[in-house]
């Protein structure tokens, strides 16, 4: 309803991005409810046709798509929202449905605890990825902007999970000689500068 219905029940939207975006509000609603008895044909309702009717309504209401008609806050909440739309559809297509666990069972113990400092990276990260997309939608020309928004959602992710990578990576085990990062975590850090540089650049288009 934040990126969709704008679009197409907003001033001087067609009829055929109306009715898409309705057909699309419909399979949004219907698939959650039919994913417990018929789980294929929910995911093919929720995931191929929404996106197909909500691609549609897009390219139907194309004007209101403008970036001198976008507004940073709603466009924020509306990458939250297909943010959790992508979560709420993760489960692979082919998974069978797991027995119901035993009432008298123990509980399964973590295997290893976070490392230190884990949290604070990935937090550190979270901060400087909403940074950068605030201060790529504070960018006016039309011309810049599309290509500053595309860069800092690119580095957005990307600092996200060299975070998450080098959060993880500190806790591993090593060899007693060993005081190097693993590879894993030196390559998370050469993602994370150079994505970090690229945000700089989008920057300075301002």
């Amino acid at each position: 309803m934040i990126t969709v219905a704008p679009a197409g029940f907003g001033r001087g939207a067609p009829v055929f991005a109306s009715i898409a975006a309705s057909l699309a509000f419909l399979c949004g609603v219907a698939a959650p409810l039919l994913a417990a008895t018929h789980r294929r044909v929910a995911r093919h309702l929720g995931i191929s046709v929404f996106l197909a009717l909500v691609t549609l309504t897009w390219l139907l209401a194309s004007p209101s798509l403008q970036p001198s008609r976008l507004d940073p806050v709603r466009a924020a909440i509306g990458a939250i929202a297909w943010g959790i739309f992508a979560l709420s559809w993760r489960d692979r297509w082919d998974v069978r449905r797991q027995p119901e666990p035993e009432p008298d069972a123990p509980l399964l113990q973590a295997r290893a605890h976070l490392p230190p400092l884990a949290t604070a990276i990935v937090a550190f990260g979270a901060l400087v990825s909403l940074a950068i997309l605030v201060l790529a939608w504070r960018i006016r020309d039309p011309e810049r902007a599309l290509l500053a928004q595309a860069v800092a959602v690119a580095c957005a992710v990307a600092l996200i999970t060299a975070a998450s990578g080098v959060a993880v990576a500190r806790g591993r085990r090593h060899t007693a000689g060993a005081r190097r990062l693993p590879h894993r975590a030196v390559r998370h850090l050469v993602v994370l500068i150079v994505f970090a540089v690229l945000g700089a650049v989008a920057m300075t288009l301002r």
